[in-house]
Formats: structure tokens, sequence, C-alpha cells
């Protein structure tokens, strides 16, 4: 692998992705925002369930507090990149999922990466 073109390519994926993916330019602006994006990419793309005390639970803690994850998780929300769901199997609880915007633009933001 040649170190010195993927650190170009970050560099200007970085710049053009904020433009081009709102959702993309959301979720990078920090580093909880970040583990929440890919925590739940993950379990989307595995089909698995979850709920959001998961989410937090593996949120490690030096990065924020629980009203801080909470609060990002709120503004995910608010801002349509992320939807919460009640859990069937308890009431009490919910799960998030990315929407539709967030997946789209996940994906196509990916393939630029196909060539590393």
């Amino acid at each position: 692998m040649n170190y010195l073109n993927f650190t170009k390519f970050l560099k200007e994926d970085y710049e053009k992705s904020n433009s081009r993916f709102p959702s993309i330019k959301f979720f990078r602006s920090d580093l909880i925002l970040i583990f929440i994006w890919f925590w739940v990419l993950e379990k989307h793309y595995s089909k698995k369930d979850y709920s959001i005390e998961e989410l937090i639970s593996e949120i490690p803690k030096g990065y924020g507090s629980r009203p801080t994850i909470f609060k990002f998780i709120d503004l995910s929300i608010k801002n349509k990149f992320l939807i919460k769901i009640k859990s069937q199997h308890d009431k009490r609880k919910f799960n998030l999922k990315p929407s539709t915007q967030t997946l789209k633009e996940f994906e196509d933001w990916a393939k630029g990466f196909s060539g590393f």
C-alpha cells in the first residue's frame, strides 16, 4: 500500500465528503458520534437487535458522560440521521437504526475506498 497516496486520499475525501454527505459530516464531527455511527451501522449490517443502553455501555467512559451520549443520540434523531424504535421484545427499551439517508450516504461514501 502506498501510504502517501492513502493519506492524500483521506485528506481529499474529508474535504469533499463533508459537502456531499451531510450525515457523514455530522457523525465525523465528534468522537462520540463516530462511535455511535459505526456501532449502529455494525448492528444494522449484522442484523442484530440491540438497545440504546447497550450502545451506551459500549462507549468507553473516557469519551463522555451518559448525558453527553444521550445528547448526541437525541441530536442524531432530531437531524433524522438515526431512527428511534421501541423494542418489540421489551417495550421499555428503544433501539436505534440508521435512516435511509444515513445508509445511502454511508454506502456511497464507502465506495470511494474500494481501491484501498
